[in-house]
C-alpha cells in the first residue's frame, strides 16, 4: 500500500491561522463573562447528558475555551495524529518539499474560511481527549441568531459533552475511526485509474446501490471513481459520523430541555447555518470524502426512530462495538437496524 504524500501540517495551521476572521468586537467584560460561562457550563453538563443519553461513563477530558486561531491548530494536529506517519514522512526532495508546502497551505485556506464557523469540538484522537469550544463563533452566533445567550452557550456545550460520553463508552470507536481514515489516506495513490478498468461491471453495481439507498450524487461519483475497499472505508466513516452527530443533536435537545426554555427556539433558528466543521472538514478534503448538513438530519432520524422503537437501551447498543454500528443502508432504514441487533434480521 503506497502512501499519501507528505503534508505540510505546520503550513496549514498558519495559514488558517492567518486568514480565518478573529471574530466580534466585544469588551473586555462581555469576553471574560463568556469565557467564565463557558467554563462553567462544562462542568455542570456532563451529569445531564449521562442522564439523557443512558450511556453509564462520563469519561475524562480536559475542557478548554479557544479563539479561532486556536481551534484551526487543534484540527491540524488532529489530522495529523489521525493520519500520523501516512501523510508524515517529510521528502528529501526540494520539489516534493515544496508540493507538500502546497497541500498544508490548501488545507489551511479551507480550514481559515471554515473556521469562524466551529463552535465547539471534541477531540478524542490526541494524547489527552480534549473539549473545546470556540468563544468568539459562539459570541458570534448567538447575536446572528437572537436567542439567550446562556441557554445557547449551554446548548452548544451539550453537543461537545455528548460525544465525549460517546467515546467514552464506546473506547474501541477512536481505533475504529483511525484505521479507517488512514486507509483511504493511503488508498488515495493506489493503481493510478488502471483499477477503474479492471472493476467496471462492479461500479456500476455500487452506482446502483447508492442511487436505490438515495446517496447524494457526489458520494455516488466518488465511489464511483473509488477501489471497492476505499468505497467501503468511506461508507463506514461517513455511517459513523452521522450516527456520532445525529446521536449528539438528539441528545444535546433531549437534555436541554430539562435545564432551559427556549431549545425550540434555538434548534429552530440554528438549523439554517449547519454545515461539517473541524476536524471532518480537513478529513474531508484530504480523504475526498463529501459530508454535508444531511449527515446531521440522517442521524438524527435514526436515533429518533430507534428510540422510538426500543428506546436508550436499544440505541446505545450501536456503541457496544464496531459490529453495532448501522451501515449506510440501516442508517437509512432504522428498522433494519433495529431487527440485526435485536436478533430479528
Amino acid at each position: 500500500m503506497t502512501s499519501m504524500p507528505w503534508i505540510d501540517w505546520d503550513a496549514a495551521a498558519r495559514t488558517g491561522g492567518t486568514l480565518v476572521n478573529p471574530g466580534p468586537r466585544a469588551s473586555r467584560t462581555e469576553r471574560e463573562q463568556l469565557v467564565a460561562e463557558l467554563r462553567a457550563d462544562a462542568r455542570r453538563s456532563t451529569e445531564a447528558i449521562v442522564d439523557a443519553t443512558k450511556l453509564p461513563v462520563a469519561g475524562h477530558a480536559r475542557e478548554l475555551v479557544v479563539d479561532r486561531a486556536g481551534i484551526i491548530r487543534a484540527n491540524s494536529n488532529t489530522a495529523r495524529q489521525m493520519l500520523g506517519s501516512v501523510t508524515d514522512d517529510r521528502p528529501a526532495g526540494r520539489a516534493a518539499q515544496l508540493a507538500g508546502h502546497a497541500r498544508g497551505v490548501s488545507i489551511g485556506t479551507a480550514l481559515g474560511l471554515l473556521g469562524s464557523r466551529i463552535l465547539g469540538q471534541y477531540d478524542p484522537f490526541g494524547a489527552e481527549p480534549t473539549l473545546y469550544l470556540v468563544a468568539p463563533t459562539i459570541m458570534a452566533v448567538e447575536r446572528q441568531l437572537k436567542v439567550p445567550a446562556a441557554d445557547f452557550r449551554m446548548w452548544v456545550v451539550l453537543h461537545e459533552q455528548t460525544h465525549r460520553v460517546q467515546f467514552a463508552n464506546a473506547p474501541w470507536l477512536r481505533d475504529y475511526l483511525i484505521e479507517r481514515a488512514r486507509a483511504i489516506a493511503a488508498a488515495e495513490t493506489e493503481d493510478g485509474g488502471e483499477g477503474f478498468w479492471r472493476d467496471l461491471p462492479g461500479r456500476v453495481a455500487q452506482a446502483r446501490s447508492d442511487r436505490e439507498d438515495h446517496r447524494p450524487a457526489s458520494m455516488r461519483v466518488l465511489n464511483a471513481f473509488s477501489s471497492p475497499q476505499t468505497v467501503t472505508a468511506m461508507a463506514e466513516v461517513s455511517a459513523a459520523m452521522s450516527l456520532l452527530e445525529g446521536h449528539a443533536d438528539v441528545m444535546m435537545d433531549r437534555s436541554g430541555k430539562k435545564l432551559m426554555t427556549s431549545v425550540s427556539m434555538i434548534r429552530k433558528r440554528f438549523q439554517g447555518r449547519r454545515t461539517p466543521s473541524g476536524i471532518w472538514v480537513v478529513l474531508n478534503k484530504i480523504l475526498g470524502m463529501d459530508a454535508k448538513q444531511a449527515q446531521y438530519a440522517e442521524g438524527a432520524a435514526f436515533c429518533r426512530e430507534v428510540l422510538r422503537k426500543g428506546g436508550a437501551e436499544l440505541l446505545n447498543e450501536a456503541f457496544a462495538g464496531s459490529a453495532a454500528l448501522p451501515s449506510m443502508t440501516e442508517l437509512l432504514h432504522p428498522q433494519q437496524w433495529c431487527e440485526r441487533i435485536s436478533g430479528n434480521g
